[in-house]
């Protein structure tokens, strides 16, 4: 299994634990959401995550297109997009990106985004070396 694999099946418990987090699926490099794990206690969420993961890539601009943030969005300068977060007026969309795929979470609109942004982010990069465990 890979490590990206790894990570986003510790994304999927997350969905399962974490009263913040709504769903999560993967996007692959062709544009195709797959993988879809739903959180148990958002029922009446359902159509919204539905129509979130099947309508994905019209909700994003243009500008965030699958494959220009997969291949073209890397720079000498400032290197390749690793996450961003969208934030709407029901839910927010944090994208994690991966060399082939995107890992899509939705998060409720009302939560301490830093502190959840934080959890996730730090429970799916956990394993990487690279990343400091404290900087004091």
């Amino acid at each position: 299994m890979h490590s990206s694999d790894t990570s986003y099946d510790k994304i999927k418990h997350l969905v399962e634990i974490e009263d913040d987090i709504f769903a999560v699926f993967t996007i692959d490099s062709r544009g195709v959401a797959n993988d879809l794990t739903v959180a148990k206690n958002v029922d009446f969420e359902n159509s919204l995550i539905e129509h979130i993961f099947t309508n994905f890539n019209k909700m994003l601009k243009q500008d965030d297109k699958i494959n220009d943030i997969l291949a073209n969005s890397s720079s000498d300068i400032i290197g390749k997009l690793k996450w961003k977060v969208t934030e709407y007026e029901k839910i927010r969309i944090l994208q994690i990106v991966n060399k082939n795929k995107i890992v899509v979470v939705l998060i409720k609109s009302n939560t301490s985004l830093d502190e959840t942004i934080d959890n996730i982010l730090g429970y799916y990069y956990e394993e990487e070396d690279d990343i400091p465990k404290s900087l004091f």
